[in-house]
């Protein structure tokens, strides 16, 4: 490549940085306010990103990247799997299961679905008990992800949508979609746009999708074989002020007493933080903590659980747990 066609790529990438970091807020004015409907597409989803007050756009590095930046997928070089389980408010749980594979050395896969399910009560005009019905709603489609240049992925991802309220259901489709720049290997700003769809109708109705617009920044720093992860997210819904994220994450690699092949276990520790704006409902609300833990089972193959606490403040709080099964190479730290 000659200097000038180096000269172009420089410049290149570099508007995609900015442009990254600057389409939330322009996109901002032409959706306007407005209110939505598929109230469970902004849970956040898996106790890692959770844990990190959901500053993930710019990480999106496991088996939960379709849910945060599909262009994800481009840059992961490790087949990752993993299912979280979430304890909401009373009466309402959420499920979530996502898988995530590299495709040679500029493309990657993925599929990821979630599943709500809670339960009311049915009351008659004077108000009496009437007994229950249960409510839910399914979110589920794969993803691809795209490594156009060096240090830069696209992605994105459909999903059909479907929501059930006892004996009435209502289907839907919506599109994602996100880009991800890594000038150099510590650091990493990302944009996505999520939820992107037609309204549908839901009994008499019409329910707008919940739009996201989300930028962020990661900054890595690796000391020995363990590293310091901090990142930022800004978030945007056309019903919601707009949210900042921030997030951070020591990792610690243990090894542990020798095996009887005669090599040494090797495991690894996470402890995690975030704090999200936008909860005013109590002196707690908007915090989180998680901490993870992982097991080299095998040579490049390892099992990993995490956990997180969130507290809504006034509305309760919310426990967290996601598994996961992650093949890397030998030589590639943990995350």
């Amino acid at each position: 490549m000659t200097r000038t066609r180096r000269l172009i790529y420089s410049d290149v990438l570099r508007k995609l940085s900015a442009a990254a970091l600057l389409l939330p807020g322009a996109c901002l004015g032409f959706l306007g306010p407005s209110s939505t409907g598929f109230t469970f597409m902004k849970i956040g989803v898996g106790a890692r990103a959770v844990a990190m007050g959901g500053a993930f756009t710019a990480v999106a590095d496991d088996a939960n990247a379709l849910f945060w930046n599909p262009a994800g997928l481009a840059l992961s070089s490790s087949l990752d799997a993993g299912v979280t389980v979430m304890k909401l408010l009373q009466s309402v749980s959420y499920a979530s299961a996502g898988l995530v594979a590299p495709l040679g050395s500029r493309l990657g896969l993925g599929v990821a679905g979630g599943y709500l399910s809670a339960s009311d009560t049915r009351r008659d005009e004077h108000g009496q008990e009437l007994g229950t019905f249960g409510l839910s709603d399914l979110a589920v489609g794969p993803g691809i992800g795209w490594q156009p240049a060096r240090g830069v992925g696209v992605g994105l991802a459909g999903r059909y949508v479907a929501g059930t309220i006892d004996s009435f259901r209502a289907y839907a489709l919506s599109l994602d979609g996100g880009i991800i720049y890594r000038p150099v290997s510590y650091f990493t700003v990302g944009a996505s746009l999520l939820h992107l769809g037609p309204p549908r109708r839901f009994i008499a109705d019409w329910e707008y999708p919940p739009v996201n617009l989300r930028s962020g920044v990661a900054l890595t720093i690796p000391f020995a074989e363990n590293h310091f992860l901090v990142s930022s997210d800004l978030s945007l819904y056309p019903d919601l002020v707009p949210t900042l994220s921030l997030g951070g994450e020591i990792y610690l690699r243990l090894h542990g007493s020798q095996a009887s092949g005669g090599e040494q276990t090797e495991q690894g520790l996470a402890v995690r933080a975030g704090y999200e704006s936008g909860f005013h409902l109590g002196s707690w609300s908007g915090f989180s903590v998680g901490i993870g833990y992982d097991y080299a089972i095998a040579s490049g193959l390892s099992l990993g659980l995490d956990v997180v606490y969130l507290s809504y403040g006034l509305l309760g709080d919310s426990e967290r747990a996601s598994f996961s099964l992650k093949l890397v190479p030998r030589s590639r730290s943990h995350r």
